[in-house]
């Protein structure tokens, strides 16, 4: 009986290890999915936990906690240094966002410049238009005056004379 019943343990004990064998590829399969953010059970975005890889896997957490320690590890190892990417990822970003800010401000003061410059030109231009026309009117007010000049000296009646002696206006 004694031969029967060790080889009834040893069968029992390669059915557990078999047993625990598959659960862990279950539970890492779960783990690489839940992490890699495509999991086929759990909602996607799930936080990484104990529970939402059990339920991943098919698996009860009890059976997790009591059997797959270097799962768990795995988890802990995941959560501890996500925190860690995600504010590496976050400096990153901020780094590039002060970057383009610092260039953002330097076009902006440049622009300034230039709206600065080119409001003192167009400044100058404006009194320069207004001096023209000043000129324009003083030019246009002596035309007027030549042209009732002329208008006054052909209106002024002509005397000429004639052969006979007589005087005639014209």
């Amino acid at each position: 009986m004694s031969a029967i019943h060790e080889a009834t343990q040893n069968a029992l004990a390669a059915q557990k290890r078999q047993s625990v064998k598959e659960t862990r590829q279950k539970l890492e399969l779960a783990l690489r999915r839940l992490a890699n953010g495509n999991p086929t059970v759990v909602k996607k975005g799930t936080k990484i936990s104990a529970s939402s890889v059990a339920e991943e896997a098919g698996v009860d957490r009890v059976t997790l906690y009591r059997f797959h320690e270097p799962v768990l590890t795995e988890i802990r190892k995941i959560n501890d240094t996500a925190p860690k990417t995600k504010l590496k990822e976050s400096r990153s970003e901020l780094a590039q966002t002060n970057i383009k800010m610092k260039e953002y401000r330097r076009l902006v003061e440049e622009a300034q410049e230039e709206v600065a410059a080119l409001a003192r030109i167009n400044y100058r231009l404006d009194a320069r238009i207004s001096e023209l026309e000043g000129q324009i009117r003083v030019r246009d007010e002596r035309i007027a005056d030549f042209q009732n000049q002329l208008n006054e000296h052909n209106t002024t009646p002509k005397v000429s004379a004639m052969n006979d002696g007589a005087i005639k206006k014209s």
